[in-house]
């Protein structure tokens, strides 16, 4: 993303903190943008579309004469900086592993090596077969992150490979829980410490989230605050636009 392209996409972002955003902020009533308007911001700064729904890419990005890059959008809290990470929700869908798992027969809260490893498989798997449609090697992970705040943000790119750190070599799986198993989690080394890169939580809607370390992202941006445009309430968006058609 070049310097113009990201100052187009700070603008855009801006303009959702006129009331039209699809988060408020609960302490001040604020608007900012969300994860939909992440998307659509993408779609008008990159010249792609989006399809309004929840397919595998958000944004479609036609390229002349080849296939389209697709663009997986996501949106999350800056990760303390003691982890040298980000976060990524990857999936809500507790069924999908279920049957995966299933079909493997796998038990993962006794056997989280081969839950892990199949979780990684399936997630990747799901690009994969949108290989005839979207150029693979040229499509991405977007990431918006903002601080708590909601003031500082950044924007990073990750490459659609999952498999950065080998699930079957290079990450070690273990079942995480207080008292009974709860969650799948992996961890690879960083530095002189264990990083968890990936949980799972089977039993609570599927949630797997993911913690790439900064250093494996291809692209992050200066971080950017965002502009206050005028606030407008519906009925003043209505006068504004269609003045004098207002029934009274």
């Amino acid at each position: 993303m070049s310097a113009d392209e990201l100052e187009q996409m700070r603008l855009i972002l801006s303009t959702f903190r006129d009331g039209s955003g699809q988060v408020i902020l609960k302490a001040s009533g604020e608007s900012m943008p969300g994860f939909r308007d992440f998307e659509r911001a993408t779609a008008v700064v990159c010249g792609g579309t989006t399809a309004e729904d929840k397919g595998i890419f958000d944004v479609l990005i036609p390229v002349s004469g080849r296939l389209p890059y697709g663009v997986s959008c996501k949106m999350a809290v800056t990760q303390r900086a003691l982890t040298h990470s980000s976060f990524m929700e990857m999936s809500n869908s507790a069924k999908k592993f279920a049957d995966e798992f299933q079909r493997l027969g796998i038990d993962w809260t006794t056997q989280p090596d081969l839950a892990g490893r199949a979780t990684v498989d399936l997630v990747s798997g799901w690009h994969s077969v949108l290989g005839g449609e979207v150029d693979l090697p040229g499509s991405r992970y977007l990431l918006l992150s903002h601080d708590r705040a909601w003031r500082n943000f950044q924007i990073l790119c990750y490459s659609l490979n999952l498999k950065h750190a080998n699930p079957r070599t290079g990450v070690k799986w273990r079942v995480e829980g207080r008292r009974t198993p709860s969650s799948v989690a992996g961890y690879v080394r960083d530095g002189v410490r264990d990083h968890r890169l990936w949980q799972l939580y089977p039993n609570s809607g599927g949630q797997l989230k993911y913690y790439p370390l900064l250093e494996w992202a291809e692209w992050t941006s200066p971080s950017f605050t965002l502009e206050q445009p005028p606030v407008r309430s519906l009925l003043e968006r209505v006068n504004e636009y269609f003045p004098g058609r207002w029934p009274r």
